[in-house]
């Protein structure tokens, strides 16, 4: 065997295989001389057919085997031991590779093209000029949000006149096209929930109604699908696809949520052991409760930016035609030419970030064990401050661990999850980026702005 690497451009290669009939037919007789032991063949007794017609019937396929494992072998080994650093996988080159007839024995020589890992540089510093956007939750946004919470901690009151989001019960009677009711038409009774109609002109006709109001109700101007047509009119879809659209409305009740009353009592049961004392102080433990669960999007808007920034500064370099061909043939099923050639920006921008990564896995030594996996699964049965754990406690709860980590796609959820986390630390910690505060409204301007 011979092995010859030529190279072909920048970041790429040819490697030439040259075998000989020696390299392989040893082995190929081998395996048809174990074929002939276990042949069965009508004429033969077992372990008797002729070498012959088992080289006849199995030679071809035995030794496109061996070639395929021998090629396969001679091309890992030359890699590692010349320390290749490859990008992507080796593609046979099927334009220089001769087609053999592998029946008969022959010297052969097998071409297989490769790309080199490109050289580039990771510099992780503040002269990225990446910003750390720290979202914050605005006096509105809490306002608004207690105001919520009020609500839905509210009680349902009868009323005696109908206001804005007020729910109204009554009675449903189907009409004809000129008003008049419809013979055997559909009775019914719904409700109409002020608070999801949107025609201001419709809403005011409805505001100052009381008990016993008939009103004329077109329920293709109060609702937008059939299930909320359904819905109003407190019927299956299947009746209201089928009934028309205009009724008289007679209100029967007035419904209205009437909010919470704030004071201590309320406080506790929406912080418990909190010990909020004071509307403002509701406030002010909305928005510490808010500005956390913003962490996961500033950090996500950081990690974005960082990962665009390290990709222009690194200028990695990519043998594109090779990248191309890689993408299509590694999968066939998925990718075509014409795939690859119009979205190969986005291609191209992946690959380089997955080299980026990779380098800084290696050079920073970021993992995952099966152990902070598990830890994660453990913090599921964990009640809060209850690090102190009996043994009897400690070996349930690592019983229900390890049952969950046999599930590997949510293990692997949380490792992805884990990882993600370490790389963006490791960003934080070594780019510094300047910091920037930001209202949530402005911060969602500013990400639908690009």
């Amino acid at each position: 065997m011979n092995i010859e690497l030529q190279k072909t451009g920048d970041l790429t290669a040819t490697l030439k295989i040259d075998l000989q009939t020696s390299d392989y037919e040893e082995n190929v007789n081998k395996v048809l001389r174990d074929y002939q032991r276990k042949a069965q063949m009508p004429g033969f007794r077992p372990g008797k057919v002729p070498f012959g017609l088992t080289k006849k019937m199995y030679g071809q396929a035995a030794t496109a085997d061996e070639i395929n494992k021998l090629l396969s072998d001679a091309l890992d080994n030359y890699i590692k031991e010349n320390n290749i650093q490859l990008l992507g996988n080796p593609l046979a080159n099927t334009e220089k590779t001769e087609q053999f007839d592998f029946s008969t024995a022959q010297n052969m020589s097998f071409y297989f093209d490769l790309a080199y890992s490109p050289s580039f540089e990771v510099k992780l510093s503040p002269d990225l000029g990446v910003t750390y956007y720290k979202i914050t939750a605005s006096d509105k946004m809490a306002t608004d949000y207690m105001a919520d919470i009020r609500q839905r901690q509210g009680e349902m009151t009868e009323v005696d006149k109908v206001e804005k989001n007020d729910l109204i019960k009554g009675d449903f009677i189907e009409l004809n096209e000129d008003g008049s009711i419809k013979e055997n038409g559909l009775a019914t009774s719904g409700t109409i929930n002020t608070a999801t109609i949107k025609d201001e002109e419709i809403l005011n006709s409805l505001i100052g109604s009381t008990a016993g109001s008939v009103i004329k109700v077109d329920t293709g101007k109060y609702t937008v699908t059939n299930d909320e047509k359904a819905t109003m009119l407190g019927v299956t879809a299947e009746v209201a696809a089928d009934a028309s659209s205009v009724y008289n409305f007679t209100i029967t009740a007035i419904n209205r949520m009437i909010p919470a009353e704030m004071n201590e009592e309320f406080y506790e049961k929406i912080f418990p052991g909190a010990e909020i004392k004071s509307e403002a102080e509701m406030l002010e433990k909305i928005k510490q409760e808010a500005n956390q669960s913003f962490v996961a999007e500033s950090d996500r808007k950081f990690f974005n930016d960082a990962l665009e920034a390290l990709i222009e500064s690194s200028n990695i370099a990519l043998p594109d035609e090779f990248v191309k061909r890689w993408l299509v043939e590694t999968n066939p099923d998925k990718l075509t030419a014409e795939d690859v050639e119009r979205d190969y920006e986005g291609y191209g921008r992946s690959l380089r970030w997955q080299l980026i990564e990779n380098r800084l896995v290696t050079e920073h030594n970021i993992g995952v064990s099966d152990e902070e996996v598990k830890d994660v699964f453990r913090g599921y049965f964990r009640r809060p401050g209850s690090e102190e754990m009996d043994e009897e406690t400690k070996m349930r709860i690592d019983g229900i661990a390890d049952s969950f980590m046999k599930n590997k796609e949510d293990a692997g959820r949380i490792r992805n999850q884990l990882f993600e986390k370490k790389l963006i630390d490791l960003l934080k910690d070594k780019i510094q980026a300047k910091e920037e505060n930001l209202s949530y409204e402005d911060f969602l301007k500013m990400a639908s702005s690009k």
